[in-house]
């Protein structure tokens, strides 16, 4: 948990997750001019994608499909890392494994966040 300090100069402890969706709001924020239903409904199955089939292969995935670099490129900004892929493909087990359940944390939020700032298109 992370020590903050609230308005009425009490402390506060802030669970990581907390912090990891301040994280990410700015970033989906961004994104909302280029959300759609496709994305959205993309986004809903990307906790558990992760979870199945590993933080590699899903990145591998988003890459190799039009559409979904700016995911990519979201992970690459929260991890610090521009060359995400070749980063996970050279870590050792314990930090992959970390590195998998912070992604998760992170796809979890992009989905809430994503399905808050969409907007459907009404018919006219």
């Amino acid at each position: 948990m992370t020590d903050t300090t609230g308005a009425d100069g009490g402390r506060k402890l802030q669970p990581v997750s907390v912090e990891r969706g301040k994280k990410v709001l700015p970033f989906m924020q961004e994104m909302k001019p280029r959300l759609d239903e496709k994305k959205v409904n993309f986004l809903k199955g990307l906790p558990p994608m992760i979870m199945q089939n590993g933080l590699g292969q899903t990145i591998a995935y988003l890459q190799s499909k039009d559409g979904y670099g700016d995911i990519v490129d979201i992970f690459k900004k929260l991890f610090g890392e521009d060359k995400l892929i070749d980063t996970i493909l050279n870590m050792d087990v314990t930090k992959y494994s970390l590195r998998q359940k912070e992604a998760i944390e992170y796809a979890g939020w992009m989905k809430k966040f994503a399905q808050a700032i969409y907007e459907k298109k009404k018919p006219v």
